[in-house]
């Protein structure tokens, strides 16, 4: 299993669920019998501002099914996306404790985040974008944008998207349970149940993850709750549907070296709320409305000494302070002595409020415009971050005040017009976005793109695509100033031209794809470190040319014989082209020049399955090692391996469709740093 830096011994987890209950057949009981299979070309992806599928797209694309989910030797969603060839999924812990995104060598702070339509990035620091709140059983299908997307998601889309779609509720009882333990206190459960109440689709979700760590400070308690309405609704001939969502995510966990080494006994609890209303509406027969509001809300409590007792059954008497009546920090253990700078937590919250709107018209067959407006503000509270404004107060920490506050709002404007014949598509469209912040003047900003897909025959199409995106600084770096680190006021936002152009065939059972992609960043926003100086600094650092190629193959076959059900290969190559530095990069240069992920399903027999996984990944870039000497990324292989079983008739009568199965990671004891 991957862990904060190296890993040690393959873990085996032994898990026994029940999933999909009141649904009877479908691939080896996992998918139910009337879930209809997903025809990828078919598949609505979010690569235009209307929407388009996946067969017209002019960009390349990754949709990750549930039955795949089911099938891979994956636990959560950090680990699922580990098996995208483009996405550099940099974890820190296990089971999504916390990870870095990115796509196509961008950074975690240039990758948007979505769930159902709903943006989850942090205005605070992009560490926090993948405190998803959505268990992994209640998903039908992510998307992953390989690219640039401002034209159709606006500012944060810089690099790529990964936008998490969940299921929608069933005329009758569809869900499921699932369990696994392992060691060190390992406990994983989660269910999901969804059923139609009349009018109203009802969906409910909850999991919850422990475990006392593989090493010190490595504990965890991590808790997701998903809730959902939606209803079809008809005024005279006028068709709509409007959906009701609330989500929450907890965790808290012992964060060993997680940000520095400096001081590796750190502490971090964090959780994210969203209220969101949706609303789908058509507009006569040409004519369609769409509207959403949501607010996403974040707290982070980050203790650079953790005092917080151990969870999960873990003694941190070895690692936690205590604060003493002087104010000081004092570890009995050892008889070490916090900082004398250091005065307690870190405390944050935040307040996103996002509200959408977009009208498309249909003038003809060929012809099709759509409107679109983002009016995004967010503010966050801290006793770090911001300007000195007036004391707020912070809830079971009397001692404590956020005394600092800073804001800032956007609104961005969309026009999109497209033209599509039998053969050929061309979108052209624009992003303008004002931005306002608290201590700054406004800053305006205008994303262009021009997009293209053309079958040159039944099988195979071209596509290609020039677009602008942008991403402004986040709060951590414009104002952190503790523990060897060091944010600018003065950061510029960070933008990129990107250029692309691909082929895409489909013929039968097999899809397959690649592209030739280069994208010209400037302004770009890094943490960097000076030789002889210990403090990390937020930089516009320089320019980065980035080219490079990849490519997927998948293969599928529903045939109940069959001894090889599937095979997905998919890669990814890059090179970079920058001046020469006088720095060490932390994150904007430390990217993956290669990767390559190949996965294949294999019926064994009388019930049995076994998945096979490979990822081979080699990056670019140095990191200290514990001996304070700067080394550079080796390369590395990884075998992971999932065996179950899955009876096609179930258990109890068929009443229950059931999959019980072993998941093996990093089977061959595979040592490799994912973030020095």
């Amino acid at each position: 299993m991957k862990i904060t830096t190296a890993i040690g011994a393959a873990l085996m987890v032994v898990s026994i669920s029940a999933q999909d209950f009141g649904q009877r057949k479908g691939f080896r009981g996992i998918v139910p019998k009337k879930e209809k299979t997903i025809v990828l070309d078919e598949v609505e992806v979010s690569t235009s501002l209307g929407g388009e599928s996946y067969a017209r797209s002019s960009k390349q694309v990754t949709v990750i099914t549930a039955k795949e989910i089911q099938e891979l030797p994956v636990a959560n969603i950090n680990e699922l996306l580990e098996f995208v060839a483009g996405v550099d999924m940099r974890q820190r812990g296990p089971l999504d404790i916390q990870g870095d995104l990115g796509i196509r060598g961008g950074t975690f702070d240039q990758t948007l985040v979505l769930v159902n339509g709903v943006r989850m990035n942090n205005p605070q620091t992009g560490h926090h974008n993948m405190n998803l709140p959505v268990p992994l059983s209640m998903i039908d299908r992510i998307e992953i944008i390989h690219g640039g997307a401002a034209n159709a998601h606006g500012i944060g889309a810089m690099t790529g998207v990964v936008n998490i779609i969940i299921k929608e509720a069933k005329p009758k009882l569809n869900g499921g349970y699932m369990a696994s333990s392992g060691q060190n206190n390992l406990l994983n459960s989660s269910f999901y149940a969804g059923m139609k109440l009349g009018e109203w689709g009802v969906q409910l979700g909850h999991q919850y993850q422990q475990t006392s760590g593989y090493m010190a400070n490595t504990d965890f308690e991590n808790g997701k709750l998903y809730a959902q309405l939606a209803r079809p609704y008809q005024i005279r001939n006028e068709q709509g549907k409007i959906t009701l969502m609330y989500a929450e995510n907890k965790k808290a966990f012992g964060a060993q070296n997680y940000y520095t080494s400096a001081f590796p006994d750190q502490f971090e609890a964090t959780s994210t709320k969203v209220f969101a209303f949706k609303l789908d509406q058509s507009l006569g027969q040409y004519t369609s409305l769409k509207f959403n509001v949501n607010q996403v809300s974040g707290t982070d409590r980050f203790e650079l000494y953790r005092e917080t007792a151990g969870l999960a059954g873990y003694d941190a008497s070895s690692v936690a302070y205590t604060k003493l009546a002087s104010g000081r920090y004092y570890r009995d253990f050892d008889q070490d002595s916090a900082a004398t700078w250091y005065s307690g937590p870190n405390f944050h919250r935040t307040r996103v409020m996002n509200s959408n709107i977009l009208l498309g018209h249909t003038w003809n067959v060929l012809h099709k415009t759509n409107f679109g407006m983002v009016s995004r503000s967010d503010v966050i509270n801290s006793n770090v971050l911001g300007e000195v404004d007036e004391n707020v107060g912070i809830p079971g920490w009397d001692d404590y005040v956020m005394d600092k506050v800073a804001w800032s709002g956007d609104i961005s404007v969309f026009a999109e017009h497209t033209y599509t014949t039998e053969r050929l598509k061309l979108a052209g469209s624009i992003m303008y976005n004002n931005h306002i912040m608290s201590m700054s003047e406004t800053t305006n900003f205008w994303a262009p793109s021009a997009d293209m897909t053309y079958r040159i025959s039944p099988k195979g199409s071209i596509f290609s695509t020039v677009n602008r995106s942008v991403r402004y600084p986040t709060y951590t770096d414009l104002f952190y100033n503790r523990g060897g680190a060091q944010g600018s006021i003065d950061l510029n936002p960070e933008s990129a031209w990107n250029f692309e152009a691909g082929y895409k065939y489909h013929e039968g059972l097999v899809h397959w794809n690649a592209a030739l992609f280069h994208r010209r960043s400037r302004d770009l926003i890094d943490w960097v470190t000076y030789a002889g100086d210990p403090v990390a600094y937020a930089s516009n650092i320089t320019s980065l040319a980035l080219t490079g190629v990849d490519g997927s193959f998948l293969y599928t076959i529903s045939k109940r014989k069959a001894k090889l059900k599937s095979v997905r290969i998919s890669g990814v190559f890059m090179s970079g082209r920058t001046p020469k530095t006088d720095f060490s990069s932390l994150y904007a240069l430390d990217y993956l020049q290669a990767k390559v992920n190949a996965q294949a399903t294999q019926k064994i027999g009388m019930g049995f399955f076994a998945t096979y996984g490979l990822t081979v990944q080699d990056r670019v870039g140095t990191y200290m090692n514990t001996a304070g000497q700067e080394v550079n990324y080796d390369p590395f292989a990884m075998v992971d391996l999932k065996l179950y079983y899955a009876p096609a008739r179930g258990v109890f009568k068929r009443q229950f469709p059931f999959q019980a199965f072993i998941n093996i990671n990093n089977a061959l004891d595979a040592t490799y740093y994912d973030r020095g």
